[in-house]
């Protein structure tokens, strides 16, 4: 009688952990395993109880967010004058779709540097006072699809993450040493096939872009799009329900997000079981750019180009050649 007991307290535990971790959980970032917990989540209400559309099985959009905010690390001085300080970008933007019914996932880099017909700043100026969800609604304008769902991380809460998940495993195509905001020395990170990056190195790795000369940050954002991808990799490798629930509990720790995920578990468990089935495409918005006359460097809107790539992405097609991206090699 007492093993049972003991079996139904263990079972007991790792169902309120799971329940804790999935309420909380958001990304960037970002991020990966953030793509497949949104598959049967709904909107938090912050009114009244949230409504969690559990078995509805349609596509999605989430955008993962990477902020530049650096509170909570070494740079941080709290001075309004000086970058990302009190204010903050997207500088990170990744539209995430994902289908439940397929098991495909893709993801959209949306350019930071683009701007809007009729604006002057960037899109990544959206989340200057903080609030994702403006962020969402500008990439809603942008690429014409609704984005109901965000999940952002900022410089520690991602550098934290990719701890907890015991590191992740891509490409580096170049050498690459930036300062750790966490530690303000730096971090190397080695060109390599399949290397094996902490949370310091993967931040290095999201973060440069001065390494590659022209397109920089679309190559840059080739590097997120890996990470990301990597992320999803890795909880679809995940051995047991508990791995997964430890996954779980990890983004409870580190991410924000407007989705209420108290139902999602047992979606993830059927990716997770469903693993070989899982697609993953990755692609670029329109990226191309110039210096306007104030010298801020632009992409222009292109609502043609993006209209024509939302269309492959809808309609659940491999998207990746409609922007052709930038190559490393070519460097």
């Amino acid at each position: 009688m007492s093993q049972v007991t003991e079996s139904q307290k263990r079972r007991s535990r790792i169902t309120a952990a799971m329940a804790v971790a999935v309420v909380a959980a958001l990304s960037l970032s970002f991020i990966g395993l953030i793509l497949i917990l949104d598959s049967v989540a709904g909107p938090v209400r912050r009114e009244g109880p949230a409504v969690v559309e559990v078995h509805s099985d349609e596509p999605f959009y989430v955008l993962l967010i990477g902020s530049d905010s650096r509170k909570g690390t070494a740079l941080y001085t709290g001075k309004k004058g000086e970058h990302a300080q009190v204010d903050q970008h997207s500088d990170v933007m990744t539209l995430m779709r994902v289908d439940p019914r397929s098991y495909l996932i893709t993801l959209v880099t949306v350019p930071r540097d683009t701007v809007l017909d009729g604006s002057d700043g960037r899109i990544n100026d959206a989340l200057l006072d903080g609030d994702p969800a403006k962020a969402a609604r500008a990439v809603e304008r942008l690429t014409g699809v609704a984005v109901p769902y965000y999940m952002m991380v900022d410089f520690t809460s991602f550098s934290d993450l990719i701890d907890a998940l015991g590191g992740v495993v891509v490409d580096v195509p170049a050498n690459v040493t930036v300062p750790d905001p966490m530690t303000a020395d730096n971090v190397t990170v080695t060109a390599g096939e399949d290397q094996l990056l902490d949370g310091a190195e993967a931040l290095v790795l999201a973060r440069a872009r001065k390494e590659y000369g022209d397109d920089q940050d679309a190559l840059r954002q080739v590097n997120v799009r890996n990470i990301e991808a990597a992320i999803i990799g890795k909880v679809l490798e995940s051995p047991n329900d508990e791995a997964v629930t430890a996954a779980l509990l990890d983004l409870e720790e580190n991410v924000t997000t407007n989705l209420d995920m108290a139902a999602a578990a047992f979606l993830v468990m059927d990716f997770v079981a469903h693993g070989d089935e899982v697609v993953i495409y990755s692609c670029t918005g329109p990226y191309e750019g110039g210096e306007r006359e104030d010298g801020l460097w632009v992409v222009d809107e292109q609502p043609a180009a993006w209209d024509e790539l939302m269309a492959v992405v809808e309609a659940g097609e491999d998207p990746s050649g409609v922007i052709p991206a930038p190559r490393f090699e070519d460097r």
